[in-house]
């Protein structure tokens, strides 16, 4: 059988802690008896997931599924994406293992693996808009596309945190630790942000998040009225709110109650541009990337997923 009738599967052997390598031979045997032809490969390093992807595509395979969490999405989305790779057959399926499963829960994958290959074998599919942020690394200019949230601010530093939990700690434990860490010496800072071609606006911060899908740091539904069919960003911005009243908040973001806040505002835009004097930190799919000037573009219609 040639590679555009098999499925290629980037399995990331570390994420949820080395739990994936451990479940990926019972997935091999669900996938098996489902009767869906499949080759795989382990990732071996950061952004290896993202060559992986790339060179699956380069090979004909139509549907690249990523095995892993949120972050190990990321990369094999950005490798779907990379110049000269895109393809509008492309179709990029989800079986979760790792700590995050935000993407899942807004475009309905299973958390369950059995379930999830599953639904890769009955072939339907959701075409939703993409994301791309461009940034700064080291004084080096460099984007990044994402399905999911994106944001700058308090949130990244809670995620680069979180990301250097020990391996052992899963679930929603990294990230409220890292929560309550960071809050103890972060400083909100002051942003101009401007929505599409409307005036800037000026105020100091806590966080700003662009959101594609609702859901992030392990279920927190951070945009309640996002949809990623609708071609418009949302966009929550965190002001210059006290300790105190932001660690109150804190429960009203996992039923998504908080956009009632007065210290939060909510705005819908297909571009949004985020300007610091001093850097700010940004983080996508969870994975810190670099700092501002950040520049979210919203691309409609962009990526098929198997649902």
């Amino acid at each position: 059988m040639v590679p555009g009738q098999r499925s290629f599967f980037v399995v990331n052997p570390v994420a949820a802690g080395g739990k994936t390598a451990k479940v990926w031979p019972k997935i091999e045997q669900e996938l098996n008896s489902l009767d869906l032809p499949f080759d795989f490969s382990f990732t071996e390093a950061p952004l290896h997931a993202t060559t992986l992807a790339r060179e699956a595509v380069h090979r004909q395979y139509e549907t690249v599924v990523a095995v892993g969490g949120d972050g190990t999405v990321n990369e094999v989305l950005n490798g779907l994406m990379s110049p000269g790779a895109q393809r509008a057959d492309a179709v990029l399926g989800v079986v979760i293992t790792g700590r995050g499963s935000d993407l899942a829960r807004t475009i309905g994958v299973p958390a369950d693996y059995s379930e999830a290959c599953a639904r890769l074998a009955d072939q339907r599919t959701m075409i939703v808009d993409l994301g791309l942020v461009t940034f700064y690394k080291e004084k080096e200019r460099r984007q990044r596309y994402f399905v999911n949230v994106g944001g700058g601010g308090f949130d990244a530093e809670v995620a680069h945190r979180a990301n250097r939990a020990p391996n052992f700690m899963g679930g929603t434990i990294p990230y409220l630790t890292s929560l309550v860490t960071t809050l103890l010496s972060y400083r909100n800072k002051s942003v101009e942000l401007v929505l599409d071609d409307q005036e800037p606006i000026r105020q100091v911060v806590n966080s700003v998040i662009v959101a594609n899908c609702q859901y992030f740091g392990g279920g927190m539904r951070v945009a309640p009225d996002a949809d990623p069919n609708d071609g418009l960003f949302d966009v929550i911005v965190i002001g210059d709110i006290d300790k105190v009243e932001f660690l109150m908040t804190v429960p009203k973001v996992y039923d998504g109650t908080h956009l009632s806040h007065p210290q939060v505002d909510t705005y819908r835009a297909r571009r949004v541009q985020v300007r610091s004097d001093s850097p700010l930190l940004l983080q996508v799919e969870g994975e810190v990337c670099g700092h501002t000037p950040l520049t979210f573009e919203l691309i409609p219609q962009a990526l098929q997923i198997r649902v």
